[in-house]
């Protein structure tokens, strides 16, 4: 049943519960925070490590408008390819946590987006939801010099899931890539209540990297490796 009533990583990974044996040495480096730890859950993960998340502002455009660019107060996200902007209870039936504002769809037959971020950023999150109701695997990565990935499994039907991301010791992000890993059987995907933080507010540094791990178990997970599919 369609929703949509119109037409790297690195080398080890923490976990809620425990940590992998083979962490690796403290270092610059991009990190994965999954729905667990997401703001809409009460945990809040990346304002709890100290960035200021600042919203993404929804686009003043009509319903159904295709654009390619948002802007924020740190600067422009821009989509490839573009996306159409489409709002709850109109175009795009369900979400979850009670947000009833817009998404931006990424198409029928798009298996990924790329999210270009402005320049200095951090701290980036983002909800999303497969534009059919089904139960579907949807990876999103973190990227600038190194790469994280999180996969998680995502319902159509008023399941839209957080995913958070942060960079360490100097790192930044400069994309974010969704990617719908069913081979098109979602038939898109619909992105959300982005938010984002500058490096020069908050920062995580080296020293207090391990310390913010083993804190981490009550906040939600972290991800260095892509997450296999249970």
């Amino acid at each position: 049943m369609k929703k949509l009533s119109m037409t790297a990583a690195g080398v080890a990974c923490f976990s809620v519960g425990g940590m992998c044996a083979n962490a690796p040495p403290l270092k610059a480096a991009i990190l994965a925070v999954d729905d667990s730890a997401s703001w809409a859950t009460g945990s809040n993960a990346l304002s709890k490590l100290g960035f200021n998340m600042v919203q993404v502002e929804n686009s003043s455009l009509p319903e159904f408008s295709i654009l390619s660019t948002l802007s924020s107060p740190l600067g422009d996200l821009t989509f490839s390819p573009q996306v159409q902007k489409i709002n709850i209870n109109s175009g795009w039936t369900t979400w979850s946590h009670g947000y009833t504002g817009e998404v931006y769809f990424s198409g029928w037959n798009v298996l990924t987006t790329t999210i270009t971020l402005p320049g200095g950023i951090s701290a980036f999150d983002l909800y999303v939801e497969p534009n059919l109701f089904g139960l579907f695997d949807i990876a999103v990565t973190g990227m600038n010099g190194t790469s994280t990935t999180l996969l998680q499994k995502v319902s159509g039907l008023s399941g839209a899931k957080y995913f958070g991301f942060y960079a360490t010791e100097g790192d930044l992000l400069s994309t974010i890539k969704i990617t719908d890993l069913s081979n098109g059987a979602a038939h898109g995907f619909g992105m959300a209540e982005f938010r984002l933080a500058s490096r020069t507010v908050a920062a995580v540094p080296e020293s207090s990297f391990g310390l913010s791990i083993l804190a981490f178990g009550a906040l939600g997970s972290v991800s260095w490796l892509l997450r296999k599919q249970q």
